[in-house]
């Protein structure tokens, strides 16, 4: 398309350009007519001169009438191509869209119909990963989305999160993104306490010394709460210390309620 563009902005220069060098050619003509000291033959033959010029404007005039045309025609030929693919992209797009959505609720369907679970005493398996290696100073990548994947997977259902994103991207923290569905007040006081749950067994890793958990439940579809809450210590023997919790009734639109 940069390219069309170039062509179409040459043809219409090089016609300006036609026009500035008939139009100078014109204007010398006329100046060396005014001028008193030609002779009468000179003057027949400049004045033979203008006439025959005077018919080839008419013929650069169509010329630069044509290559005006042919730029605006591509212009507007690349303009109708780009509004298709713009009209089937929008097309694709509301697909897509719809698509996700659909996919959305059957996940939320999918998850209602999954029981809460208590978080198990004996933990989710914490201490079985190779937390060793993820806390050098080289870490291994795939190590580090593989604990992360594990531990999204193992969780979810104590958590009621149909979308649970894990991230160890910072040294010695992890942070757990929450999505869920539910209009139970008790549900949500349960997965509280799940969470309290995993900070405890979080305690066994010596290389975990922050907690940070976001997590968005929609209670319907106007209305959402947002629950964040913190577990920090400052040793790797220490307890968790639960910090900065706080609550927040949303509207979709993401002011408070």
């Amino acid at each position: 398309m940069v390219i069309v563009g170039i062509l179409s902005i040459g043809f219409v220069v090089l016609a300006i350009l036609l026009v500035l060098v008939r139009f100078v050619f014109d204007l010398r003509l006329t100046a060396i007519q005014q001028e008193a000291d030609h002779s009468q033959l000179f003057r027949r033959k400049i004045n033979h001169l203008r006439k025959i010029e005077q018919a080839r404007h008419i013929r650069y005039l169509l010329i630069i009438c044509l290559m005006i045309g042919i730029g605006l025609a591509i212009l507007i030929g690349s303009f109708l191509v780009l509004m298709d693919k713009q009209q089937k992209l929008t097309a694709q797009n509301q697909i897509d869209h719809e698509r996700i959505i659909y996919l959305e609720k059957q996940q939320k369907q999918l998850m209602a119909n999954i029981p809460l679970k208590k978080y198990p005493e004996e933990g989710i398996g914490l201490e079985e990963y190779e937390w060793e290696k993820w806390s050098e100073e080289k870490k291994d990548v795939n190590l580090q989305r593989q604990i992360e994947s594990a531990i999204s997977k193992r969780s979810a259902q104590y958590f009621d999160s149909f979308d649970t994103k894990v991230s160890l991207s910072t040294p010695k923290t992890i942070s757990l993104q929450l999505k869920g569905y539910t209009d139970d007040d008790a549900s949500r006081e349960m997965i509280k306490s799940n969470l309290d749950a995993f900070a405890k067994e979080a305690e066994k890793v010596s290389q975990l010394n922050n907690i940070h958990v976001r997590m968005i439940t929609s209670v319907s579809k106007e209305k959402q709460v947002v629950y964040s809450v913190n577990y920090s210590r400052k040793k790797s023997e220490d307890k968790f210390n639960k910090q900065n919790v706080s609550e927040q009734n949303l509207k979709n639109s993401g002011e408070k309620g």
